[in-house]
């Protein structure tokens, strides 16, 4: 049994603007409204912290969303330079093949 594994540029390339959009969005908008909560009086006294318990762990979790995000752009981006690279390298043989360059 033969595996194949089958990859679509396009998928592939509206996936990379998918995931740039979700961290610009997490940059401009997630990132400055948690650090704004997280700079609230109320919470910086400390009044509320018995009542909110994880509040400061849930809101660095958040952050971390944009790291996730940024590696599995940067995954992405890999494999499509990766793929860029062997198209160049195979059209550069094919091309020495046909004698439209010379080696």
């Amino acid at each position: 049994m033969s595996h194949e594994i089958k990859m679509s540029v396009d998928e592939m390339v509206s996936f990379l603007k998918y995931i740039e959009k979700i961290i610009t969005e997490l940059e401009v908008n997630m990132k400055p409204a948690i650090e704004n909560l997280n700079n609230i009086q109320f919470y910086l006294d400390g009044k509320a912290k018995k009542n909110m318990g994880s509040y400061t762990d849930a809101n660095n979790r958040m952050l971390e969303l944009n790291n996730l995000y940024s590696r599995a752009f940067s995954v992405v981006n890999g494999i499509m330079n990766s793929m860029i690279e062997e198209d160049e390298a195979l059209a550069t043989e094919i091309a020495k093949g046909l004698g439209l360059i010379e080696e």
